[in-house]
């Protein structure tokens, strides 16, 4: 299985830092609007707001980047959450 370590996904292509980093702010405000949505109720093991963290957490820890299918996800959770 192919890893998602920048190592493992770049090989001999740039990483464009900036990009990544525009990308998981707007995770960030993903994770928000779930906040929002759900407000004071939320468990704060909610799944869908702790995969949102976990992939926040592995990138800015582990220098892990998105799978296209992690993305596809996330378009799901905004168009659910942040499209209002």
């Amino acid at each position: 299985m192919k890893g998602t370590k920048l190592k493992d996904v770049l090989g001999n292509k740039v990483f464009n830092k900036e990009k990544w980093d525009m990308l998981f702010g707007k995770l960030k405000k993903l994770g928000t609007a779930i906040e929002m949505f759900k407000g004071s109720s939320m468990s704060i093991d909610d799944t869908e707001y702790r995969w949102v963290n976990d992939r926040i957490e592995y990138y800015y820890g582990e220098e892990r980047l998105l799978t296209k299918s992690e993305m596809e996800h996330a378009n799901e959770l905004w168009n659910k959450y942040g499209g209002r």
